[in-house]
């Protein structure tokens, strides 16, 4: 039968408790320490190679706002980007040549397989019918022009157009093949103005073959009315 203990109980102090305290002070400022040198060595190595990295990877993107562009030459360009990494930069640099103009957030930069796409609703650049390029959006187009023309990739100029289309009257446009291969070769004049190699360059007026959007709403008839230029390996 065990032994009742008399109460109350008394403990006797143990005089090398403090060393149990001690013990995990002494544990967590070695591993204060020891990240202290993790951290150190992170900063002169791993920080440098994530650095030097990202620097590859957007070598044609600019840094901050200056106002010219960081574009290394083409030649120099291939060897140290990928296809993906060229097209992003690409893309990056699209939107910075294009800030505080009329075409600011109307040119819409998508990449696809590699392929960076410059989308532009006709409305923006022409007027109903008329394969002339509105006087307010040239200046903008050249500078988006001068950008393409460091860069390297082949560069086709698109046209695209919905199903409804109508001719007007006294147009010598009489299909929508005709006005949107037109609308091509005024947007493909500028870029080579610009100084882009016409060797470069190709054009093709699609017409309402390669809609990307639906003909069965006001909406959607926008979206394929368009222009693209397409920049590819």
């Amino acid at each position: 039968m065990a032994r009742k203990k008399k109460w109350p109980v008394v403990y006797k102090p143990d005089p090398e408790a403090w060393m149990t305290t001690f013990a995990d002070l002494v544990s967590l400022m070695l591993t204060f320490f020891i990240l202290l040198v993790s951290m150190s060595t992170l900063d002169k190595t791993g920080l440098q190679d994530i650095s030097t990295y990202f620097q590859k990877a957007v070598s044609v993107m600019n840094a901050g706002e200056r106002t010219e562009l960081n574009i290394i030459p083409p030649s120099q360009l291939q060897l140290k980007v990928t296809p993906r990494e060229l097209m992003l930069a690409m893309r990056q640099n699209s939107h910075v040549v294009l800030k505080n103009s009329v075409l600011e957030h109307k040119v819409n930069a998508i990449i696809v397989k590699d392929k960076l796409y410059l989308r532009i609703k006709d409305a923006v650049m022409f007027d109903e019918g008329s394969a002339e390029l509105k006087e307010e959006n040239i200046k903008a187009l050249r500078r988006l022009a001068r950008m393409l023309a460091m860069s390297p990739g082949k560069i086709s100029v698109n046209g695209h157009s919905d199903t409804q289309f109508k001719p007007r009257a006294g147009s010598k446009y009489t299909d929508p093949w005709s006005l949107t291969l037109a609308r091509s070769a005024s947007v493909l004049r500028i870029l080579e103005e610009e100084g882009v190699n016409p060797a470069r360059l190709s054009l093709a007026g699609y017409g309402p073959s390669r809609p990307v959007s639906t003909d069965a709403t006001p909406f959607g008839r926008s979206r394929n009315r368009r222009v693209e230029i397409v920049v590819y390996k």
